[in-house]
C-alpha cells in the first residue's frame, strides 16, 4: 500500500490506521474469492436448477489447487540452501532456521504468493529471546510504503477481531510495526475507536513484517484463469447432466393406450405389448456428440495449462522414458514462470536474512554479514535420470 510520507509525518494516529484498514478491507473480497477457489468452493457449486425435473449435477475440478500446489512444490519442495565464502560465518542463522523448520515457513509463504499474489512474514523474538518467523494472513496484513521511487517500507499493520466462546465478536486488536517499536491498539469490531494499549521495542532495526510479491502486478497464479476454470466446471457438470437426462428420457407412444397403472407396470417390468398394427414406441432424447464435447474439454484443459504455464503431468508424453534434457524442454515455460517467482522470493529472503543478522549481532552471537554476500540456492524438485547421468560419467572416463 503506497501512501504519502507527509500523512504520517506526525506519527501513525488511530484515525490514519482506521482509514488504512478500511482501504485494505476493500481488497478482501478479491482475497476471499481466490481463497475459495483454492479450497474448492467454486461458483458452479451455487448453480441452481433450471427446472423442477432438470438434472443439476455440480462437478468441481480444482485446477486452482493443482496450479498452486505444483508451483509450490517445484520451487521450494527441496529446501532453500545458503552459501557464503569462507571469510563469512552464518552458522548462527542456519541454526535458527533449522530449529524452527524454516523450509515449512518458506513453503507456506510461496503458497500464499501463488494464491493471493502476495504473502507476509512476521519476524519476532520469542520468550527465550530467539528470532522466529511466522506467516501472516494477507487478508489481515499490509505494509505501507513511501511514494518515492524506492518504495521504502514505513510501517506494517496486522489486525484481527476477538471472539468469545459463543462466536460473538468482542472487539479488535491492531498492531503497528515500524523500524523500532510495536504499537498495540484495541478497538471496536469495526476497527474504530482505537486506543493505544502498549508500546514495546522489537530490536530488529527495520520493519519486521516482510511483504513477498508473486509478481510486479501482485496477482495470483490462477487469478486470470478463473473464467476458464468456471467453463471447465460447467462443461463437466452439463456432461453428467446430459447423461442423467439421457437415462431418464421420455417414452413416446403412438397408437397405444396406457393408463397410470399400466405406466407404473411398464416402469417396473420393462415390457409392453400392443396389437395395433401401426403402434410405435420410442424415446425422446437429444443426440449426444461425445466427440465434440471431448474436443472442447481438451481445448479448455490445454488452455488452462498453457496460460498458467503449468505442465500437465497426465500427458502421455510424460509417460515415455524421456531424457533429462527432453523433460527440461517440456518444462521450459514452467521453469521461466517459476524463475520469475524465485527472483521476487529472494528479495524477501534477503530482508529476512538482514533482520536476523541485526538481531543476532545485537546479542553478540555473530558478526554482521550482508545478504548481498549470500547465495540463495534453489534446488528444483525434479526426478533425476540416474541412468543418463551414469552414462555421461562413463563417456568422460579418462578425460
Amino acid at each position: 500500500m503506497i501512501i504519502d510520507e507527509d500523512i504520517v509525518a506526525g506519527g501513525v494516529t488511530p484515525f490514519i490506521i482506521t482509514k488504512l484498514i478500511e482501504r485494505h478491507e476493500r481488497e478482501r473480497q478479491r482475497y476471499r474469492l481466490l481463497h475459495d477457489y483454492y479450497m474448492g468452493d467454486h461458483r458452479i457449486l451455487n448453480r441452481r436448477k433450471r427446472g423442477k425435473n432438470v438434472a443439476n449435477n455440480r462437478i468441481m475440478c480444482n485446477h486452482a489447487k493443482y496450479i498452486t500446489d505444483m508451483t509450490q512444490s517445484y520451487l521450494v519442495g527441496n529446501p532453500v540452501t545458503y552459501a557464503v565464502s569462507d571469510e563469512y560465518d552464518i552458522e548462527a542463522i542456519k541454526n535458527e532456521y533449522l530449529e524452527q523448520d524454516m523450509p515449512s515457513v518458506d513453503s507456506e509463504i510461496v503458497k500464499n504468493m501463488s494464491i493471493y499474489g502476495k504473502a507476509y512474514e512476521l519476524i519476532y523474538a520469542d520468550e527465550k529471546s530467539k528470532p522466529r518467523s511466522v506467516r501472516l494472513d494477507p487478508e489481515h496484513t499490509f505494509v505501507c510504503y513511501s511514494q518515492s521511487a524506492f518504495e521504502k517500507p514505513l510501517f506494517a499493520v496486522y489486525y484481527y477481531k476477538k471472539y468469545d466462546l459463543d462466536g460473538y465478536c468482542t472487539g479488535s486488536i491492531c498492531r503497528v510495526y515500524d523500524e523500532s517499536f510495536i504499537y498495540t491498539y484495541t478497538g471496536l469490531d469495526s476497527y474504530t475507536a482505537l486506543s493505544l494499549q502498549n508500546v514495546e521495542p522489537h530490536y530488529f532495526f527495520d520493519v519486521p513484517i516482510i511483504e513477498y510479491r508473486n509478481n510486479t502486478e501482485m496477482q495470483g497464479d490462477f487469478e486470470q484463469l478463473i473464467g476458464l476454470i468456471d467453463a471447465y466446471n460447467t462443461l463437466m457438470s452439463d456432461r453428467v447432466n446430459d447423461k442423467e437426462q439421457f437415462v431418464d428420457a421420455i417414452l413416446f407412444l403412438k397408437n397405444v393406450e396406457v393408463d397410470s397403472e399400466k405406466a407404473k407396470e411398464l416402469l417396473t417390468e420393462k415390457i409392453m405389448m400392443s396389437f395395433t398394427p401401426d403402434a410405435e414406441a420410442k424415446y425422446l432424447q437429444k443426440v449426444l456428440n461425445e466427440t465434440d464435447v471431448e474436443i472442447l474439454r481438451n481445448n479448455i484443459k490445454d488452455d488452462l495449462h498453457k496460460f498458467s504455464l503449468t505442465p500437465d503431468l497426465t500427458d502421455e508424453n510424460f509417460g515415455n522414458n524421456l531424457s533429462g534434457v527432453a523433460i527440461r524442454y517440456k518444462l521450459l515455460g514452467f521453469e521461466q514462470h517459476v524463475k520469475n517467482k524465485e527472483r521476487f522470493l529472494v528479495l524477501g529472503l534477503k530482508e529476512r536474512f538482514d533482520l536476523y543478522v541485526h538481531y543476532l549481532s545485537l546479542l553478540s552471537r555473530m558478526s554482521v554479514v550482508s545478504s548481498g554476500d549470500v547465495d540463495f540456492i534453489f534446488n528444483r524438485n525434479l526426478p533425476e535420470n540416474n541412468l543418463e547421468l551414469a552414462q555421461t560419467i562413463n563417456y568422460l572416463r579418462g578425460l
